[in-house]
């Protein structure tokens, strides 16, 4: 990931202009680690925006395949009858 990638995912995620210059700075000659950039984050106050808490996306109701039709494909050589 590079700089402009986090300066633009921190962008979208609403953080202020200046937290992002700050946070820029302190990780300019170090390797890019989203781990401690999101803890920087959250020190400032914002969520943490690389890390993905999976288990928040649980699925309260498990997917019915029964709510679509099948659908049946078509042969790849033509019949003529």
């Amino acid at each position: 990931m590079k700089i402009s990638d986090l300066e633009f995912e921190m962008e979208l995620a609403g953080v202020d202009k200046a937290d992002i210059a700050d946070i820029l700075k302190l990780y300019n000659n170090k390797a890019i680690n989203t781990n401690m950039v999101d803890e920087e984050l959250a020190k400032r106050g914002y969520p943490k925006i690389f890390d993905v808490d999976y288990d928040m996306y649980e699925e309260e109701e498990e997917w019915d395949d029964d709510d679509y039709f099948s659908v049946e494909k078509f042969p790849h050589k033509n019949r003529y009858e």
